[in-house]
């Protein structure tokens, strides 16, 4: 059984090991990113532990304690963009295909709807069918492509999507 909920301090750990499994199997090859550092789980500790301009949600396996999806956004006070979140998600490889990804991302954009936010957006490799696909299932729309955006592991530049949605 799977339980979803607000991440919380503490939490950091079991998201960094779910990140750095995903970039072991290399099946998280669309990150823009080859490794977790101790700054990325610093990075991740400080927004837990105090009011910062993101939100995080988390899926944890009830048998294992494990976590095993995440879902953030991010968003800026006082700006011309302070109406808007940008959006990050990823599933543990073992638990792909289950729709915990589509579920985080509900409870995400529902609690960035719910806070006033009008506009949500993300980035993703065009390659990365599963993450845009999820995207569309909830109202997404594809807005442009970005040329070589984004650089891979193995060296190549690959393009990517912008999808946003009025919220």
């Amino acid at each position: 059984m799977i339980k979803y909920r607000k991440a919380r301090l503490g939490d950091e750990i079991g998201i960094s090991q779910m990140v750095k499994e995903g970039l072991k199997r290399y099946s998280w090859k669309y990150t823009g990113t080859n490794k977790y550092t101790k700054k990325n789980l610093e990075s991740l500790r400080e927004s837990l532990a105090k009011k910062s301009n993101s939100k995080a949600f988390i899926a944890i396996d009830s048998k294992t304690n494990k976590v095993v999806g995440s879902c953030n956004y991010n968003f800026r006070k006082g700006s011309r963009l302070s109406h808007r979140v940008d959006l990050g998600w990823g599933v543990h490889p073992d638990y792909e295909g289950q729709g915990i990804g589509t579920k985080l991302l509900g409870l995400a954009l529902d609690d960035a709807k719910k806070r006033g936010f009008k506009r949500a957006e993300a980035e993703m490799a065009i390659k990365n069918k599963g993450s845009w696909k999820m995207a569309l299932k909830h109202g997404f729309k594809i807005e442009g492509t970005k040329k070589k955006a984004l650089l891979t592991d193995d060296g190549k530049y690959i393009d990517t999507y912008i999808v946003g949605k009025i919220l």
